[in-house]
């Protein structure tokens, strides 16, 4: 059965999509979009959040009420609570009453015994907004989001699932679940393997008597190794000593006036008679790593 079938069958009352709403966290430049009904299957990434999605819909009551704590948090789903957050309403506030691991990992800090409200940041309240609404009518909820929380992330999803503790609803939990969608990492290599400037990275070796040009190469864009004459799929130099031999030895740059230094960076002409033309290669440290800027 398709995942919207699935959905359209629990709450056949409903329309058959939902736009998403734009809740906009203005001091921050952080948006929050929110999908719900059948329409998260249309938008969700992650097969992880979708498959989470699905239980909730067939761990369901009749007409539509939504599952108990024990049927999303018991021990048949001890292996995706590493995934998992799990929050206890209390009021308007949600409590952090669960944590994973992996969500400590990637966020950096831990929430458990954490009211929601006392969370720096204006994405909190958000957050809290669109759980209380989640709440009111008992029904999973689909959010797209950046965040400055997870230093290595930049966007994630997340599914935000009611439950109940018993018949009477004595309590009220959400049980959310999150992935990245953009990896600030696969961003900069992409950004760096793109640029129409030639760029080398290189981190400086720790010691005493080490100098620049030990410092070993770790990423090459391909617009410098088109520029340096280097196949794609191999990396023929490895320290900045190598790339040097490279230079003179390989590609016969020759070295034109004196470097000169200016605001920290170092700057080098060279003449390419192959190609005709001049290189400017500009060396700058930044923090434990230097990079080549190669410009013709």
């Amino acid at each position: 059965m398709p995942n919207t079938e699935l959905y359209r069958r629990s709450y056949s009352g409903e329309p058959e999509a939902q736009p998403a709403r734009a809740d906009m966290a203005r001091l921050s430049g952080s948006e929050i979009q929110v999908w719900e009904g059948p329409s998260i299957f249309g938008v969700c990434r992650s097969l992880f959040l979708r498959s989470r999605l699905e239980s909730w819909l067939k761990a369901g009551r009749g007409g539509g009420a939504a599952p108990f704590l024990k049927d999303l948090y018991g021990f048949e789903e001890e292996t995706h609570l590493d995934d998992a957050m799990l929050l206890l309403q209390q009021g308007d506030d949600f409590l952090y009453v669960h944590q994973g691991t992996k969500s400590v990992h990637e966020y950096g800090r831990i929430f458990r015994g954490v009211l929601l409200s006392s969370v720096p940041g204006v994405m909190s309240q958000s957050f809290r907004r669109h759980y209380n609404a989640a709440m009111r009518d008992m029904k999973p909820r689909y959010m797209q989001f950046r965040t400055d929380s997870a230093s290595r992330y930049v966007r994630w999803e997340r599914i935000v699932l009611p439950l109940v503790s018993d018949e009477r609803q004595t309590s009220r939990f959400l049980l959310l679940y999150s992935e990245p969608l953009d990896d600030k990492l696969d961003i900069l290599q992409a950004t760096f393997d793109r640029s129409s400037v030639g760029m080398i990275a290189a981190t400086q070796t720790i010691g005493e008597y080490k100098s620049l040009e030990d410092a070993t190469i770790l990423l090459i864009n391909n617009r410098a190794r088109s520029m340096l004459g280097m196949v794609e799929d191999s990396t023929p130099v490895s320290t900045v000593r190598d790339l040097r031999a490279w230079v003179q030895n390989v590609r016969k740059w020759e070295v034109i006036g004196e470097p000169k230094t200016t605001s920290g960076k170092t700057i080098i002409g060279y003449r390419d008679r192959e190609q005709a033309k001049t290189v400017t290669v500009v060396i700058e440290p930044i923090e434990h790593f230097v990079v080549f800027h190669l410009l013709d």
